[in-house]
């Protein structure tokens, strides 16, 4: 009562100021409003009173609560900070009046993250104001079908910039997976466009050594993997290296040491929903094509191009055939030179790669996984929270000033100095501050700038600025901005060059159609059908049943609830294309 009578003495005295000035319209010096952009308006408070926004910043303080999941690259922090305090949270605080609160917090080993949501959603626990999340569609779902988070439309039209905007606009699609029919039930996370489209490593020294050039088709490459084999590329005169790095335990199609390439070269993509001749969507891996696809793998099996334990081996086990310097060829994104390549050079110091386009099939026929929209994750905003537009506040403020910061800005060099960037004595500006340990005691233990632990991953992205950036500067161009110079700086330029890559080779991209929510079917039967498809291409690729099952496959994950799945794809798919 105290503090509601303090509010009314305080609104009456402007209230007779703002009488005593007879009317005059014109504003001065710091009692002028706040300009009419988006992210100015005042937010709404339960009780109804308008919470001041004014000049970025709330002029009463609020609070966001939100749970956490510490990820390796963001979960060592300086000296004396954690994730509830630190250079993160006080500039937040300081800047935009936003006090951020953490109502729990877990190291993320195991997915002990996705672990608690889902415990609290499936006891119906109440959720904080804001809840992030970047993993798998079903706990997407759970978090939307708990009835706890509104749908953000709304606040996006009101409170989002002009940045956020257009990069929400850039592909329309990226609403989809979190759409439920007009409702926008979350707020996308801007990824970079195209970095997660692969390109094709290989050992550009064991060519070299071997007087071989880089492949270009599937029979070109099956030329270049018996030299790697068979001719002792290392050096070492045993007969200890690989053709390709694989590892498909979590399936044919994946974010690094992919095989998705080799279906693509026959025409069809697994574990996706692609969009078939007559315009309808079918599922990737009962297309035909697959079967030629996984008959190549058998083939690449047998004659020692891929590891016998390929099944066994996940994307980064798999990566760790590549580093250790046993294969000569492998498929993932652009930016493997920044992790997990290092590890090559330090086990291979003379190890040199380089990046090439897919190869393609017997029919010309190119196909990689890619083409999805440029996000990574999501924000989903709590229908009880108090300031439910503080969340775009905030993820407004690391697009104005951390996305692309301009010559002469605050942000020019990065977050905070003595976290992400420092000044050395001859006046240049490093990142790595744990090579100079002697010039800064105290820091050299520290490896997790303050983006990576915002609420928002990676502070802000502009979606098209990263390829952009990497294409002008494999032309030659100079680094002109902040952006490009700290890109140009941090980057190899090998993984320069592997962007424009992908853009070069662009249009082969096999985008998944299907980004709807679970639909009844595959709730009930998913779980079944991925074992069916899994379980019998490593079959037929160790040989423990013919090619031919894979017909025989095809019809009994039809009639196990594959074709009424396909039914309800494509009705989803009909009401949205």
């Amino acid at each position: 009562m105290k503090k509601w009578l303090s509010v009314l003495l305080v609104l009456s005295f402007m209230l007779a100021i703002a009488a005593c000035s007879g009317g005059n319209n014109t504003n001065k010096g710091t009692n002028a409003p706040a300009s009419n952009k988006p992210g100015n308006e005042p937010a709404q408070t339960e009780e109804g009173n308008a919470e001041g926004f004014a000049d970025g910043k709330y002029t009463t303080p609020v609070t966001l609560t939100t749970v956490w999941g510490l990820n390796q690259n963001g979960s060592v922090f300086k000296e004396g900070e954690t994730i509830e305090d630190n250079v993160h949270t006080r500039l937040v605080k300081e800047r935009l009046g936003i006090d951020i609160k953490y109502n729990w917090v877990v190291t993320n080993t195991n997915d002990a993250y996705k672990t608690k949501l889902r415990l609290m959603l499936s006891s119906g626990e109440e959720m904080p104001d804001v809840v992030t999340y970047r993993g798998d569609l079903e706990t997407v779902n759970m978090l939307i079908d708990s009835g706890q988070f509104m749908p953000v439309g709304d606040l996006v039209d009101k409170y989002a910039n002009d940045t956020y905007k257009a990069g929400l606009d850039l592909d329309p699609t990226i609403w989809l997976p979190i759409s439920r029919g007009a409702d926008k039930m979350a707020l996308p996370i801007l990824d970079y466009a195209y970095n997660a489209d692969h390109v094709m490593w290989v050992r550009e020294d064991w060519l070299t050594k071997l007087n071989l050039k880089a492949p270009t088709t599937l029979a070109e490459m099956e030329a270049v993997m018996e030299a790697f084999v068979k001719s002792d590329p290392d050096g070492d005169s045993k007969a200890n290296t690989l053709g390709l790095a694989t590892g498909f335990k979590n399936g044919f199609a994946n974010w690094m040491t992919d095989i998705g390439f080799i279906f693509g070269a026959h025409g069809t993509m697994p574990g996706q929903w692609n969009q078939a001749a007559d315009g309808s969507l079918e599922h990737g891996s009962i297309n035909p094509a697959a079967k030629a696809a996984l008959s190549n793998l058998k083939e690449w099996l047998d004659k020692g191009y891929i590891s016998q334990d390929s099944a066994l081996l996940d994307e980064t086990t798999g990566s760790e055939l590549f580093t250790k310097g046993e294969a000569g060829i492998m498929f993932g994104p652009n930016w493997l030179p920044a992790w997990p390549f290092p590890d090559l050079l330090n086990n291979v110091p003379s190890a040199k790669y380089k990046a090439y386009p897919i190869p393609a099939g017997p029919d010309g026929k190119i196909g990689s996984a890619g083409g999805n929209p440029p996000a990574n994750g999501y924000v989903f905003v709590n229908k009880k929270a108090k300031n439910p537009e503080a969340i775009i506040h905030y993820y407004n403020w690391f697009f104005d000033n951390m996305a692309n910061p301009q010559p002469g800005s605050e942000f020019e060099k990065g977050f905070a100095e003595g976290y992400d960037y420092a000044t050395l004595p001859d006046g240049s500006i490093t990142a790595d501050i744990a090579k100079y340990p002697d010039l800064f005691p105290g820091l050299k233990d520290q490896t997790a700038p303050p983006l990576f632990y915002t609420l928002t991953f990676e502070g802000a992205r502009i979606p098209t600025l990263y390829a952009e950036t990497h294409v002008k500067l494999a032309g030659g161009a100079e680094a002109v901005t902040p952006y490009e110079k700290q890109e140009f700086n941090t980057r190899l330029k090998e993984n320069t060059d592997a962007m424009k890559v992908v853009m070069d080779q662009n249009a082969i991209r096999m985008k998944n159609y299907y980004m709807g929510p679970l639909t009844e079917t595959m709730q009930s039967k998913n779980e079944l059908l991925n074992k069916l498809l899994n379980e019998t291409f490593n079959k037929i690729v160790y040989g423990q049943q013919p090619v031919d099952s894979f017909d025989t496959m095809v019809d009994n994950w039809k009639k196990s609830g594959g074709e009424q799945i396909t039914k309800e794809v494509n009705d989803w798919y009909n009401s949205v294309k």
